[in-house]
Formats: C-alpha cells, sequence, structure tokens
C-alpha cells in the first residue's frame, strides 16, 4: 500500500463530524464482549469435544436396531447435533432459534426409553445444550450491548458511507452462499432420493438408505453453516447502506501476520487493540478515492507526515458500529503521487480473534517513506560498492600477478 498519513486531513473528516473515540468508551466497549470461554473459537471447540464424547459414549451402549429398514426418526437430531459447534461458532441466532432446543428435546425423548449406558449420552446432550444456548444469548446480548455503546460513543455523528468502495464489500458472502447451497441442495437431493427408495420398497425386501443418510449428514454439516455464514456476512455488508452510519475516529494498526487491529485512537500509546480483521486485496481494491490535500512535497510532508503502519497505527475515520459478525468501513488518507494526498478505503470484516503481539509503541513524528526510501538508496549504494570491490580486486590480482600467473588468464595460445 501507499504511503499512509498518520493523522486524518481536516477534508477526509465527513460533514456531520466525526468524534473521536474515547479511550474510557473504547474500553466499556471492550468489556462487553463475553468471557472467552462462550466466545464464538473456544466455545465451537469445546461443543465439538463433547459431541465426540456423546457419540463415543452412546456407541459404547450399543443401540443398534434390530428392525431391518431405515430408520428416519433421529436424523434431524442428529443433523443438528453434528451441526450445532459449526452453528453455534458462526450462526448463534440459529444455535438459539433451532439447533440447541432441538438438541435437548431430543436427548430427552431419548431418555424416557433408554436403559444401560443411554441416560449418560442423553445427560450429555443436554449440558452441550444448555452450554450452546447460554454461549449464544450472551453473544447476541453482547452484540446488542457494542453498538449501543458505539452509538452513545458517537454522540449522534452519521454520516453517510463513501462511494469509492472496494469490490470486495459489494461482493460479501456471494461464494459462501452459492457454496452452502450448493451443498445443501445435494444433501436435500440424496434424503429425497433414499426417503423415495424406502418407500418403495417391499416389506419383504426392505430399502437402507444408510449411506444415503451419512453423505446427506456430512454436506449438511459443511453445507448450513456455509450458506448462513454468507448470509450473515451479506447481511452485515448490506446494513452499512441502510442509511446514514455512526461515524468515529479510531486508529489502525497493521499487523504482519495478515491481521489488523482497531485501537480507540492513534495517539494514545497506551491504548489496546481492540477488534482485528483481515487485510486482503478484495477488501483493499483500490478504486479512485476523493483529493484531500494538494501541494509541494515538502509542504505536504512536514504538515501530513506519513508512518510505518505496522509500527504504530494511523487515524481513520470508521463508519458502522464495530460487533462481533459485523462489518465497518474504514476511511483513511495516503499519498497517491508527492503531490497530492487522496482517501482510501477498506472494507473490514471482524474477526473473533482475541490474542495479538504488538509491542509498545512510540510516535516516530516525522515522515517514515523519505527514512526508508533513502535507506534504500545506501543499501544500493552499499550493494554496488561492494560489487566494484569485488570487480577490481579481481583484475589487480590478475594484472598484477608476475609472469606466470598472468599467463593463466591471458592463456597463452602460442
Amino acid at each position: 500500500m501507499s504511503d499512509i498519513v498518520k493523522y486524518l486531513p481536516e477534508a477526509a473528516i465527513p460533514g456531520g463530524g466525526a468524534p473521536q473515540w474515547e479511550v474510557a468508551d473504547a474500553e466499556r466497549w471492550r468489556a462487553a464482549r463475553v468471557p472467552a470461554v462462550f466466545g464464538p473459537v473456544a466455545g465451537g471447540w469445546i461443543l465439538a469435544a463433547l459431541v465426540v464424547l456423546t457419540v463415543v459414549v452412546q456407541g459404547r451402549g450399543g443401540h443398534a436396531s434390530g428392525s431391518a429398514g431405515t430408520s428416519w426418526t433421529g436424523y434431524p437430531g442428529a443433523v443438528l447435533l453434528f451441526a450445532l459447534p459449526a452453528w453455534y461458532r458462526f450462526l448463534p441466532a440459529a444455535a438459539v432459534v433451532a439447533a440447541a432446543p432441538l438438541v435437548a428435546l431430543d436427548a430427552v425423548r431419548r431418555m424416557l426409553g433408554a436403559d444401560g449406558p443411554g441416560p449418560a449420552a442423553c445427560w450429555l446432550l443436554v449440558a452441550l445444550s444448555a452450554l450452546a444456548l447460554t454461549g449464544a444469548l450472551m453473544r447476541l446480548r453482547s452484540r446488542s450491548r457494542q453498538r449501543a455503546l458505539v452509538l452513545a460513543a458517537a454522540e449522534g455523528a452519521r454520516s453517510p458511507v463513501p462511494d469509492h468502495l472496494p469490490k470486495g464489500h459489494s461482493r460479501r458472502g456471494l461464494r459462501l452462499v452459492l457454496a452452502g447451497g450448493a451443498l445443501c441442495l445435494a444433501a436435500v437431493g440424496l434424503l429425497v432420493w433414499g426417503l423415495v427408495q424406502d418407500l418403495g420398497a417391499a416389506r419383504e425386501a426392505p430399502y437402507d438408505a444408510a449411506g444415503q443418510q451419512l453423505t446427506a449428514l456430512l454436506l449438511l454439516v459443511a453445507g448450513t453453516p456455509l450458506l448462513g455464514r454468507g448470509l450473515s456476512a451479506r447481511g452485515a455488508a448490506l446494513r452499512l447502506h441502510d442509511g446514514p452510519q455512526p461515524v468515529l475516529r479510531v486508529g489502525v494498526r497493521h499487523h504482519s501476520s495478515g491481521r489488523h487491529w482497531l485501537f480507540a485512537d492513534a495517539r494514545t500509546v497506551t491504548a489496546r487493540p481492540l477488534v482485528a480483521f483481515r487485510d486482503r486485496f478484495a477488501d483493499n481494491h483500490p478504486r479512485p478515492g476523493r483529493l484531500l490535500v494538494g501541494g509541494s512535497p515538502r509542504r505536504l510532508r512536514n504538515e501530513h507526515h506519513d508512518i510505518d503502519e505496522r509500527s504504530e497505527p494511523f487515524e481513520a475515520v470508521m463508519y458502522g458500529a464495530p460487533c462481533e459478525g459485523a462489518e465497518v468501513l474504514l476511511e483513511f488518507a495516503l499519498y497517491e503521487e508527492e503531490r497530492t494526498i487522496v482517501s482510501h478505503v477498506t472494507a473490514a470484516p471482524l474477526l473473533p480473534h482475541r490474542r495479538h503481539s504488538f509491542r509498545p509503541w512510540t510516535p516516530a513524528g516525522t515522515s517514515y517513506a523519505p527514512l526508508r526510501r533513502a535507506a534504500e538508496e545506501r543499501e544500493r549504494a552499499r550493494r554496488a560498492a561492494r560489487r566494484s570491490r569485488r570487480s577490481d580486486g579481481g583484475s589487480s590480482a590478475c594484472g598484477s600477478s608476475d609472469g606466470g600467473g598472468c599467463g593463466g588468464c591471458g592463456g597463452g595460445g602460442d
């Protein structure tokens, strides 16, 4: 990316203003997150481990059906059980409405007729269903609280999103929707095939559709989260166009891992990272931005110095309310040429990651690009000098040899 300006020029601020996100307000937003154990990543892995444990316990019970043909009674519950960790990870609302309660009801139904080790597996089902329901409700409440905190911090400042948006924003979620929809349609086709064959089979020769059921289960476990995640991502992008959005001035710092982070501002060195997003080409694809400042290179670099974005944060205007599962737009300033500064917009679907490896930073206070170019020029000069010394050393060694050594170079061809 081009040279990023540390602080926004006045022309980059929307007409209605953009207040600074105060560190105290940002810390309240940060504190509104759910505990890590109920977070989408940790909670999803915990649920996956409980699902595996439940299957193992249930398998030891040896409750194999002695009836011939295909059993369809427990199939919906099995699909919901195996899909629950992914639904919790990506679709907490779906986990609240469908997966968790239905898994619990299926467990209670099975518990009433179970014996031996069956109740143990059913109690595990009830426990993981309760965990999923509790965590998903907490996450939905956390989203609502974080939105409210952002709206309060914006103090009524709102503005329509910029016009020059990257292509990734307009195409958000389409690939996931297509992939998930294709997998779900394939699963439905397999189930319809198995059901028709089962219903049409004679009693003396029942049809076993276990193969179709297993394949469809795998497709649904993979397809439903993809489809739901794509629809959620697309909805988060479209909500930014539902009228003027809350705007705040924030800090952004790049990380070499590809995950970049929002800070409360670009001035407070003690401010902690708040939320991460990925730096993808499609979300940064350059489109013509608006001209912010023009003038002589010396004056621009003095008044609007650029920075090394991996060493310290830079200032940006944030459009939208950040929370888990949301997308925001970040508009900042960069040098298009030495004489012009233009605006640039990054689309940032937010990530649930909490760990980072940022070191404390101190403001450089001066333009980074001229220093970098001077260092690169010195390095090129050093490499050229080394090549020159090696070349001069080889020719002088050949020229200074007494007779015999030089004859080998010249090739004595008489």
